[in-house]
């Protein structure tokens, strides 16, 4: 996966994440699920309980409270996902 999830604003620190969010310009959730990968989607989806398919309840594609930045975390290009006023921030990998 070129992006790897490295934790949520509240297990980082706090400058990095502030940087971050003074830096950020806001994306769409097609742009950020493409650039992070489907499987870093999945797991985020069901790690915060969301549905897969909108039939059996809210699916993050439809939950319009979330929020998805571009930016630059530590240095490195970054993507993080807003959810509750936490950001799940997501880096890109080192080749």
């Amino acid at each position: 996966m070129p992006y790897r999830y490295v934790g949520r604003c509240v297990e980082l620190d706090g400058q990095d994440i502030t940087e971050m969010t003074e830096k950020a310009t806001k994306v769409s959730r097609v742009t950020f699920g493409t650039n992070i990968g489907r499987d870093n989607y999945l797991l985020i989806s069901d790690g915060l309980g969301y549905s897969r398919h909108h039939m059996q309840g809210l699916t993050l594609a439809k939950d319009y409270h979330v929020g998805y930045y571009r930016s630059q975390y530590r240095g490195k290009p970054c993507y993080y996902m807003v959810h509750s006023a936490i950001e799940h921030v997501f880096v890109k990998e080192t080749d």
